[in-house]
């Protein structure tokens, strides 16, 4: 019975939305993504966001359920969008989109895939190689205009590789893209404007060295086994 209760109290102790917590320092990105950058990232952008969305929330008293874990709450507020105030949309999908974002970063991986997992082989079995599919992801995040994401998506057995703009993302209620996210670029120039300047190319290169698979082939198990 204590241990069931100390559960529950766990269960229900959130009441607002919180940043992931990070296993690196910031220098540990590097070369790919400088420390300054991830600092400003983490910091200012990301945990500005989640500030002005827990205050957003306060104000127009949306009631969020944290029981199942902060993202699931998240997702589900952010399906139905559009009943709710433009900050709770950008901020909301800053929060979420951002969570993704420091969650599938690992500098100790340094992009590397396992050969013969499910992602692995579900990529070359629809763009032929790990490279051929990196060139699609990057033509695509090269062509998003002006800020916004490019994402992986899971959607009826194949996956598809869509632009949202700004803080936008599939789940959204106001976006037509259907599936499930298994990864996502910052295409926001905070994300790599000191480092890269105007080359997003080169700054599409180097999140794939710091890309965890894993992290993604684990979204992938997920999305499958619904």
């Amino acid at each position: 019975m204590i241990k069931l209760k100390s559960i529950l109290t766990e269960e229900l102790a959130q009441t607002e939305f919180v940043p992931v917590k990070l296993d690196w320092k910031f220098k540990d990105y590097e070369p790919a993504f400088d420390a300054e950058t991830m600092k400003l990232h983490y910091d200012k952008h990301y945990k500005g966001y989640i500030d002005k969305l827990n205050k957003a929330i306060k104000e127009e008293n949306i009631p969020v359920m944290f029981n199942q874990g902060q993202m699931t709450a998240a997702k589900v507020m952010l399906s139905g969008v559009t009943q709710y105030s433009n900050s709770v949309r950008n901020n909301g999908g800053g929060f979420y989109n951002h969570t993704i974002w420091f969650n599938q970063l690992n500098p100790d991986d340094k992009g590397k895939i396992e050969e013969g997992s499910d992602i692995d082989v579900m990529i070359k079995e629809q763009f032929g190689t790990l490279e051929k599919f990196k060139v699609e992801f990057k033509d695509k995040a090269t062509s998003n205009f002006g800020s916004g994401w490019t994402w992986l998506l899971y959607d009826k057995g194949q996956l598809r590789i869509v632009n949202t703009a700004n803080q936008d993302n599939p789940y959204m209620d106001v976006v037509n893209e259907p599936g499930q996210i298994l990864m996502g670029i910052d295409l926001w120039e905070h994300a790599y404007y000191l480092k890269y300047k105007n080359d997003r190319a080169k700054y599409v290169d180097a999140f794939f060295k710091l890309l965890c698979w894993k992290s993604v082939g684990k979204r992938l198990d997920r999305t499958t086994n619904i």
